[in-house]
């Protein structure tokens, strides 16, 4: 049950352009600050905090205080096996073989 939760949280915050163009950035650039982040979209700034929110929440991000910044990174390794796992999941619900009448 809690998986599931945890997978409708992933689901639900790869589901919104925006912070899908947020992981994309992410992965291309490794760390960014918010202001880093606010600097590739025209959204304001508690937008795109709102939007990294999320993404912390649903473990898409992880981040690091290092001083007055905090700074973020994608968890590519959570999102992959995630995304794996339902995979795998919807393969053991479809036979190997569907025959269609």
């Amino acid at each position: 049950m809690a998986e599931d939760i945890e997978l409708k949280r992933l689901l639900d915050a790869m589901g919104d352009q925006v912070r899908l163009q947020m992981m994309y950035l992410l992965k291309h650039t490794g760390q960014m600050n918010v202001n880093q982040i606010t600097g590739h979209f025209r959204i304001s700034r508690p937008a795109i905090s709102h939007h990294l929110k999320v993404l912390k929440d649903a473990r898409v991000l992880q981040c690091e205080k290092k001083g007055q910044e905090v700074f973020y990174w994608l968890d590519n390794k959570y999102v992959a096996n995630a995304l794996r796992n339902l995979a795998d999941k919807i393969e053991s619900f479809v036979p190997d073989q569907v025959h269609l009448e």
